[in-house]
């Protein structure tokens, strides 16, 4: 290590870096930083660049050029030492501090923080871990089914009141103020009671009342006749030239309109019996059977990726958040920073702000930033497990399934080609190679507990086939591949773009 180097612990996954620079060093660091400054401002009778370091000196301070002086020799000094002993940082070294020594040097001490590592993946096997659990398919397909007869099924007059789900004709004026709005005036329109497609009052307000009821019912202007409006010369407004918004009320909402409406008929859903036949006239299947095993068959395979990906994912929130694990305060502040600032550019491309944000949850600054540090701490200890695990597992991705993968990729996109011309010269494929790996060893993981339901009851999770080809015993099982762990260093320290 280099001479007069010291490295101690500083705490857990820290090291304290101590190393003295030299008076000659500081001094020769100090005449460049000294040069650079004079570039940056104005000092009588001298070129940008020129002025002697005295006259810098006394315009700026001493502490301004050794702090830039500093600047340069540090990150130098710190790197040859942190290579010498092949520590890795994981966010930038900090300078903790720095004291005169003897004959003009300086004393450094610069705080070092690596990445945690486990030195040992615990044994799962058998732990139970409660899942969600997605109904079974058969369900889904009923459901679907009935989804289908009520979409095809006729209306049919009934003499009763209206409930929800049926259809009204009416007939109906609206009135902004004084202005009957002309694009709310109809004539036999059918209008399901229930979809608030004008109004949830509205809805309300037609509600037992039967063919030949008249009511008046006080609502405010359905939103896509408000947007409208905005847009349109006259607002839909009967008389050319008023204005197209409606004046606020002393709430500053928009005072409610006055609907007028007939009740002209109740007609209801007429329910076809599900059977052969139907499935025959309304889905083209020889039997309802038929319908059923269609409809299952394209289910399963969803339902079951779908299981297994919740099965994947709350193992490992689970197994992470119990890992016993003292994180770096700076490794942490770096994670929610990072996802911070993923976070900001998700709600720019929504066109909101953060402020906006936060009042639509109703949390305050301080109760995100909890959440956001909570996040913070399972995203680091979930991939800190996961390392473990490619590493105690010896999990690898090879080049052949690399390919394959980036081939799949490159069928799928629209020019193929240029698809393959950028994984080549990107780092692209080693990070796909990385989100492979991690999938493999959350597969891993989930393979060894056993899932529950809400009442703690075992269930039984199939991996697809896919998974199950991951650990079957290969013929070659000696090949190349990488790890996640040079991914995530790459992604705290150099902080790619969000998206």
């Amino acid at each position: 290590m280099t001479a007069g180097a010291l490295l101690a612990d500083a705490g857990p996954y820290e090291k304290m870096v101590s190393f003295e620079i030299s008076s000659s060093d500081l001094d020769q660091a100090m005449n460049r930083a000294s040069r650079q400054i004079s570039r940056q401002v104005n000092i009588a009778g001298f070129r940008p660049g020129k002025a002697p370091r005295r006259l810098v000196e006394n315009q700026v301070g001493f502490e301004r050029i050794r702090a830039d002086a500093l600047e340069e020799l540090v990150p130098h000094r710190v790197g040859e030492i942190l290579s010498e002993t092949e520590i890795a940082p994981v966010v930038p070294p900090l300078l903790e501090s720095v004291t005169d020594g003897a004959n003009g040097s300086v004393r450094v001490e610069v705080r070092v923080t690596t990445w945690p590592r486990l030195e040992s993946v615990p044994d799962y096997r058998g732990r139970t871990v409660k899942v969600r659990t997605l109904p079974p398919v058969s369900v889904e397909v009923e459901s679907r089914i009935q989804e289908l007869r009520q979409m095809y099924a006729p209306l049919q007059t009934v003499d009763r009141a209206a409930e929800e789900g049926d259809f009204v004709v009416i007939d109906m004026t609206a009135w902004d103020g004084e202005h009957s709005v002309e694009s709310l005036a109809l004539d036999g329109f059918s209008y399901e009671v229930g979809s608030e497609t004008l109004n949830a009052r509205i809805d309300e307000g037609l509600l037992g009342h039967e063919s030949g009821d008249e009511i008046s019912i006080s609502a405010p202007l359905p939103e896509w006749l408000s947007s409208q409006a905005d847009t349109a010369d006259g607002g839909g407004l009967s008389e050319a030239g008023e204005d197209s918004e409606a004046s606020e009320g002393s709430d500053g909402e928009p005072p409610d309109a006055l609907y007028r409406i007939r009740i002209v008929e109740v007609q209801a859903r007429s329910l076809p019996d599900l059977d052969d036949a139907w499935a025959s006239e309304y889905t083209g299947h020889d039997s309802l059977e038929d319908l059923r095993q269609e409809m299952g068959g394209e289910l399963e395979p969803k339902f079951m990726e779908t299981q297994w990906s919740l099965l994947t994912t709350e193992t490992l929130a689970e197994l992470a958040s119990d890992l016993e694990l003292d994180l770096p305060e700076r490794l942490e502040s770096a994670q929610m920073e990072l996802q911070f600032r993923r976070h900001l550019s998700f709600l720019e491309r929504l066109e909101i702000d953060h402020t906006t944000y936060l009042k639509g949850l109703e949390i305050t600054n301080e109760q995100f930033l909890e959440e956001l540090r909570a996040q913070a701490v399972t995203s680091l200890k979930s991939r800190i497990l996961i390392e473990a695990v490619v590493d105690s597992e010896d999990l690898v991705v090879d080049d052949a399934e690399l390919a394959q993968t980036l081939e799949e990729g490159a069928r799928e996109s629209e020019d193929p080609e240029a698809f393959l011309q950028h994984m080549e010269e990107s780092d692209h494929p080693e990070r796909i190679r990385s989100d492979m790996l991690i999938a493999r060893a959350q597969a891993f993981l989930a393979m060894q507990i056993q899932p529950v339901d809400d009442e703690g009851q075992p269930v039984e999770i199939e991996p697809p086939s896919w998974v199950r080809a991951w650990f079957e015993p290969t013929e070659n099982p000696e090949t190349e591949g990488g790890s996640a762990e040079a991914v995530y260093e790459a992604e705290v320290i150099n902080d790619p773009d969000p998206d």
